[in-house]
């Protein structure tokens, strides 16, 4: 018998609750009677817009004038050249000197045969003067040029539906007929 009677209580209360349903659109079930569609006349169609940013990236590129020099001697590569210079140097002031000058003009020959064949081997025959040119680099950088567009953004539809007149906006054109949705409550 209590298994009766709870069995009649939870049908009762179940089918209480089902009476309370709520459609998404918040309308009770009970008060929904119908739906269909329609269509409706387009009058106008205004497009509506909106400005967008446009940046647009522009090269820009000069010559800049560069001063370089060049010349003078640059730190030494060997010193073979420097040994070898001194022995045919000394070779050389030994043969030319005579007597107690033997022995300078050798001494001589060994440091004017080092600085010569120092020279010879690294390469330092040019001027020591230092010369100075200018030379042009491009040089380039980008800045970005802002402008304006207009984008459409919606339509501004209106029209005729049962002899009356209606406005929307939308997010795409309609074309020349709008279908419409109507439901009907009481």
């Amino acid at each position: 018998m209590k298994l009766i009677q709870s069995t009649l209580a939870v049908l009762f209360l179940a089918v209480s609750f089902g009476s309370f349903a709520v459609d998404k659109n918040d309308h009770s079930i009970t008060e929904r009677i119908g739906e269909h569609y329609d269509t409706a006349k387009v009058i106008k169609v205004k497009p509506l817009f909106r400005k967008t940013r446009v940046l647009t990236p522009i090269r820009e590129c000069w010559d800049e004038p560069v001063v370089r020099s060049s010349g003078g001697y640059s730190q030494p590569k060997s010193a073979g050249g420097m040994a070898v210079g001194s022995i045919i140097g000394g070779v050389i002031g030994h043969q030319v000197g005579k007597g107690r000058g033997n022995k300078l003009a050798t001494a001589l020959g060994v440091i004017i045969g080092a600085g010569i064949g120092h020279d010879a081997v690294n390469g330092h025959f040019r001027s020591n003067q230092r010369h100075r040119y200018t030379e042009y680099e491009e040089q380039c950088e980008v800045r970005h040029q802002v402008s304006y567009d207009e984008v459409i953004d919606g339509y501004d539809v209106t029209y005729r539906y049962q002899g009356e007149r209606y406005q929307v906006e939308m997010p795409h054109h309609p074309g020349n007929r709008l279908k419409l949705r109507i439901s009907v409550m009481y």
